[in-house]
Formats: structure tokens, C-alpha cells, sequence
């Protein structure tokens, strides 16, 4: 029998959750202001664990479950979006890492990550989009060079960028003749043949480098003004011949895009549980708004049957939501259909919150649609959870990828 009840784990974690946001998240009245980054919140939910939740325990980390982690984001969401995606983001950048990374390089680059607040970011997207490196070369480089490669491209609309101390950049292993290689940075002697492993006689693809912002040649550029998750911080990364030693190569020349979709997996499932708490937060909004305002009648907009009846269809969307999204976290980290669900939880839950905070502003009428309503917040925090990580188009790829198969029928 599937037992949909919290462990006393779970049930405490996600209590935790509740009362942090409701203590430090939900009182601020700084966090929708373009150029805000509230550090000294972050500080506060880094030393109650949920920044590093997701990293194993043997690290640092909290060594919470993807299922505990999308318990704590839900209520994160239902606070404020920006804030969770800051939150939880070090899940997907450090997520390669912890699952591809050599013992050598997890003691290097996690530890620091859980010995004090520090932000990572996930280097992936380029001025031309993201899906667009599953599909044609990437243009960020890593030219082999002795001892390692450079970098040099550009990652755009990249969250935490201007305020990470570690990118994990995807990049094009650029095949280079013998002939032709460049020694590294500072080495005095001439160019020749590049005789150290993975130097490149033939393009590795898409490969996984960890950098870290001290790297001379990177440049952030100032923070994007956007329509919402504003207490976000999403920048553009320039690498300018960004040496980088071999063994600061993640995975295999050419595993990139594997080492991406693994992190996505579990990260696709966290910005499910996010939408289903902006929307439950949406929905207390017109709750709220049902029990203040008399219709014409003279009863309680509440009362009425039309609005009761958007109310009702509001719950189910986000029942149905959280059911699915819990369900892919089932599944995670390594089910067998574990991308597939992860995929379906966020397209399901994502276009749900859009749809939910849409409807909460027709419902407050005037006053939902101003700039100082939280319902009108709400929805433009909303809108980007159907865009960062894959769009829809990519995550019905994902799930068409799978349930499209001659072997699927019947199942």
C-alpha cells in the first residue's frame, strides 16, 4: 500500500521549514527590489542547514533526501520564489560533483562549500540558449593546453553568478594539433606538443570544468534586472583564457551533458515542490480576499458559488501537483524513471503555479492587478519556473524521449 504519511523526519523538517519562513522570509519587504541580495537571509538559512541540505552528510552536508529537500522548497516557494532558488540552488551546481566527482576533488570543493556560506552556480547556458547545447557545439571553449585547458566563452543568465565562489562551467574540448599547443599560463617555455593527458588530438565535447571565480580572466557582469525572483542573483560570466588544471576537469572529456541531466534530475523536482508552494500561497491570497470583500448581495465573496468553485479547482491543481512532484522524489536519485518523472513533476507543477497566480489576480479584481499586491508578485516570481532549467518544449522531450518507445506499450 502506498503511504503517503511523513516519517518523524520528514514531518520535523518540514516544520523547520514552515517556521523559518514564517519568522525570516515572509516579514521582509525588501526582497521584489531590483539589485537586492538578501545576504544576511541567506546567512540565517545557511546555518539552519537548508543551503546545504542536499549535500551529503560525510561532506558537510545536511545529507537530506531529494524527497526532505522538495519538502523544505515547497515551503521556501510558498515564501518567496527568489529566495528558494538561492537556497537550494548549490543541489543542482554541486550535484555533478557529488555524483561524479574523485574523493580528491569532493574534499577540495565541497567542504568549503558547507564550512560557511558559500554560493556555486551551474555554468551551462549561453547568449543563444540553453537547449541548444544538447543539440550544437557549445560555444564557451576549453582549448588543451599543458597541465590543463583555457576557457573562453560566455554563460548568460546564470543564477547566483555574482556571487559565486565556484562555477561548474560546461564547455567544448576544442581539438587542437600538436603542433599547435599553447603551454599554460606563466609556463616559460615555447609552444610544442602537448604530451599530458587530455591535451587533444580529437574533440572530447561537452565537458564539466570546476573553477573557481579567483581564476584570472573571469568577468561577472552586474546582476539582470528581471521581471521577478528578484532576491535571485542572475548575472552573465565572461572566461578570457580562464586556465584550468586537469584535475579540475569533472567526469570524462565529453560527459558534460551527462553530468548535467544527473544534477537537472533532482533540481527539475525541487522547482516542482517550489510551485506548489507559491501557488498554495496564491490561493491563501484569494482565501483571504473571500473573507473581506462582500458582493452585491450582501454576502461574503466566499459565500458565492462561482468563487468557492475556483477555489475548489485551485486545491485540486496543487493536490495533484505535490502528488506527482513527491512521486518523482520517490524515484530520485536513481530510479528507473527517475528523468522522466522529474521532467513531468516540473512541466505539471510549473504551468500549474503560472495558471494559479494568473487566477488569483482575475479574483482580487483591481487590487490584484497593482504593483503593490503580492498577487501580482507572485505571478512574475512564478513565470520564470516555466522557463530556468528547460523550458516546456525540453521537458516533454525528456518525457517523450521515454514513453514514445515500442516497449512502453502495455505498461
Amino acid at each position: 500500500m502506498v503511504d503517503f504519511a511523513l516519517t518523524a523526519r520528514e514531518s520535523e523538517w518540514r516544520k523547520k521549514a514552515k517556521a523559518f519562513v514564517r519568522e525570516h522570509v515572509i516579514p521582509r519587504t525588501d526582497l521584489d527590489t531590483h539589485g537586492s541580495f538578501p545576504r544576511d537571509l541567506y546567512e540565517k538559512a545557511f546555518d539552519e542547514g537548508f543551503v546545504t541540505a542536499m549535500i551529503p552528510a560525510e561532506l558537510g552536508g545536511g545529507g537530506r533526501t531529494v524527497f526532505e529537500v522538495s519538502l523544505s522548497a515547497e515551503e521556501f516557494g510558498y515564501g518567496d520564489l527568489g529566495v528558494a532558488t538561492s537556497t537550494f540552488l548549490l543541489g543542482l551546481a554541486a550535484g555533478g560533483l557529488v555524483h561524479f566527482g574523485t574523493p580528491e576533488q569532493k574534499e577540495r570543493w565541497i567542504k568549503p562549500l558547507t564550512s560557511e556560506l558559500r554560493f556555486a552556480s551551474h555554468a551551462w547556458t549561453e547568449p543563444q540558449g540553453s537547449a541548444n547545447l544538447l543539440g550544437q557545439p557549445a560555444t564557451t571553449t576549453a582549448r588543451p593546453v599543458e597541465g590543463g585547458f583555457l576557457l573562453n566563452g560566455i554563460k548568460s543568465t546564470i543564477s547566483n553568478a555574482t556571487v559565486a565562489s565556484t562555477f561548474f562551467v560546461f564547455a567544448r574540448i576544442e581539438s587542437v594539433p600538436a603542433s599547435e599547443s599553447t603551454p599554460s599560463p606563466g609556463s616559460a617555455s615555447s609552444p610544442g606538443s602537448a604530451s599530458s593527458p587530455g591535451s587533444a588530438s580529437g574533440s572530447g565535447g561537452l565537458t564539466c570544468f570546476i573553477v573557481p571565480r579567483s581564476a584570472n580572466g573571469i568577468e561577472t557582469r552586474s546582476p539582470y534586472k528581471k521581471m521577478g525572483q528578484r532576491a535571485s542573483d542572475t548575472g552573465e560570466i565572461t572566461f578570457r583564457d580562464v586556465f584550468v588544471p586537469k584535475e579540475d576537469q569533472l567526469g570524462r572529456p565529453g560527459e558534460g551533458a551527462v553530468i548535467a541531466m544527473r544534477a537537472l534530475r533532482a533540481s527539475r523536482t525541487g522547482i516542482a515542490a517550489m510551485a506548489v508552494g507559491v501557488a498554495r500561497r496564491a490561493r491563501d491570497l484569494v482565501i483571504q480576499h473571500g473573507h473581506s470583500r462582500v458582493a452585491g448581495d450582501g454576502r461574503k465573496l466566499i459565500e458565492q458559488q462561482d468563487f468557492r468553485f475556483h477555489v475548489a479547482a485551485m486545491e485540486a491543481d496543487i493536490e495533484a501537483a505535490r502528488a506527482l512532484t513527491w512521486r518523482a522524489a520517490a524515484e530520485l536519485p536513481d530510479g528507473p524513471e527517475a528523468t522522466k518523472l522529474s521532467s513531468c513533476a516540473k512541466l505539471v507543477s510549473a504551468n500549474m503555479a503560472v495558471r494559479t497566480t494568473n487566477q488569483a489576480i482575475e479574483m482580487l479584481g483591481g487590487h490584484g492587478y497593482l504593483e503593490s499586491s503580492l498577487a501580482e508578485k507572485l505571478f512574475r516570481d512564478a513565470k520564470i519556473l516555466q522557463i530556468y532549467e528547460g523550458p516546456q518544449a525540453i521537458q516533454k522531450m525528456m518525457i517523450a524521449d521515454t514513453v514514445t518507445r515500442l516497449s512502453w506499450i502495455g505498461r
